[in-house]
């Protein structure tokens, strides 16, 4: 599939919101796929300066302020006009507020996560469910209607490809099983019996230094991760499940709902698979996609009540030293560290395995990405093999979004996959398919309780 067309992104501006790692990794690229795109149309306004040399580097002017509710009108102001676009790649600055503030004015928007403000995951100032993944989808989602501006949320690497992921696999599956592939995704889902789905993502980039005394280290964000791993374990919860695990619950009693676990995904490890080693331990830790891939794949009685649904989680074993990061954090009371390191010049070797991992009591398809360090380098400066994936999801949402500019509030499960992931090809070094016997040793019956290890 070709680029954008030249017109499709000549005289729109581009506002970054937050400029961490991502909006650094993201930078080289737009500019190198777009060759048209002024400088002068492309700006960015962040809570810190670490990011300011690159923005100086590229002609990007660079705001340091940092976003609250207060000040929200204030510091965006005029700063994007109808047809423009705001990558929010920031951390608590809420993501809803965004949206409205762009669908107000015409504006098109993409995040990579449905952020809260400060405090939103918080559980001790705030009911459990508000500080849900769940929650703050449903919130976003009740913005989507057709006519106002494109607003993509939870479109990167995961949330986002991942989803795409699995629209090919079920399709590659339905083909070797002689299945109508044209079926809706659930119909296919449910007539190959997948049962489980894993996000299942390996990080093994290092940059063979010791973890420092205090010191937290990320392939991505440091403040990201430990967000996301102090939240309460969530997961969309499939119609083959009798047992539940110790203190797991609903979210509440509608279709819809997935289940939270009795803890945070920092204690809750499970066993999982990809292609490089096979059976793995990892976290299993809340995100978007497992709500909305587990939606995706729902099949209904005519009274309305659920006939089908795949259980769908987030399987992540991190870059080991940011393994050894969580497991020190956890034991040191959480307590803030005295230093966050994102991991990217420093890194001398490893590759990122992130796919989607589709199981059934047949065995198991693993579909995804396989990007090496050295590819990620290759590609574009100030990227590692994590980021680069993730700018693979933004480039293919935007090349969806710029044609698609009046959808409302869009899901990776809403766009058409084939256009999102040839645009993000480039960036995702070898995506492929592979079958696994797994799980070797499972009972057959396939339920959480049987991959779930609690740490």
């Amino acid at each position: 599939m070709a680029h954008c067309p030249y017109q499709q992104m000549n005289q729109r501006k581009i506002l970054f919101i937050g400029y961490g790692s991502i909006a650094q990794a993201l930078t080289p690229v737009l500019f190198d796929r777009y060759p048209g795109l002024n400088p002068n149309d492309v700006s960015a306004i962040s809570a810190d300066a670490r990011g300011a040399a690159v923005a100086r580097e590229y002609g990007i002017a660079f705001t340091l302020w940092a976003l609250t509710q207060a000040n929200l009108e204030e510091v965006l102001g005029e700063r994007l006009g109808a047809g423009d676009i705001m990558l929010n790649l920031s951390v608590e600055v809420s993501s809803v507020a965004l949206i409205d503030w762009c669908q107000a004015r015409n504006i098109m928007y993409l995040d990579t996560c449905v952020e809260p403000w400060p405090g939103g995951y918080d559980a001790d100032q705030r009911p459990v469910l508000e500080t849900t993944n769940y929650w703050l989808r449903n919130h976003a989602l009740q913005r989507k209607d057709q006519g106002r501006s494109t607003c993509v949320i939870a479109h990167g690497a995961n949330p986002g490809l991942v989803s795409h992921f699995v629209k090919l696999a079920l399709k590659h599956l339905a083909a070797a099983h002689s299945i109508p592939a044209d079926l809706p995704c659930a119909a296919l889902a449910s007539a190959l019996g997948i049962k489980v789905i894993h996000v299942a993502e390996r990080d093994t980039q290092t940059d063979e230094r010791p973890l420092a005394p205090g010191e937290f280290a990320n392939t991505w964000s440091v403040d990201g991760l430990m967000a996301e791993i102090m939240q309460r374990a969530e997961l969309s919860w499939g119609t083959h499940e009798t047992r539940a695990p110790p203190g797991a619950r609903r979210h509440d009693r509608s279709a819809r709902s997935g289940m939270m676990l009795g803890g945070p995904g920092a204690k809750m490890h499970v066993s999982s698979w990809t292609p490089s080693v096979g059976e793995q331990e990892a976290y299993l830790i809340t995100h978007h996609e497992t709500l909305s891939i587990g939606e995706l794949l729902s099949e209904f009685h005519a009274d309305g009540t659920l006939a089908y649904r795949p259980t769908v989680y987030y399987a992540y074993r991190p870059a080991p030293k940011t393994c050894e990061s969580v497991q020190r954090w956890i034991r040191d009371g959480l307590a803030r560290p005295a230093q966050k390191t994102v991991m990217r010049d420093a890194l001398v070797d490893g590759a990122d395995e992130l796919g989607a991992l589709l199981v059934s009591e047949q065995g198991a398809y693993w579909f995804g990405s396989v990007l090496s360090l050295a590819q990620a380098r290759r590609i574009a400066p100030y990227n590692n093999a994590t980021s680069m994936q993730v700018v693979g999801g933004i480039v293919g949402a935007l090349e969806w979004m710029v044609r698609h500019p009046s959808d409302g509030v869009v899901e990776a499960e809403d766009m058409d996959s084939d256009c999102v992931v040839q645009a993000a090809l480039p960036f995702l070094g070898r995506v492929f398919g592979t079958h696994a016997a797994w799980p070797a040793n499972g009972t057959g019956t396939l339920q959480t309780v049987d991959f779930l290890r609690q740490g």
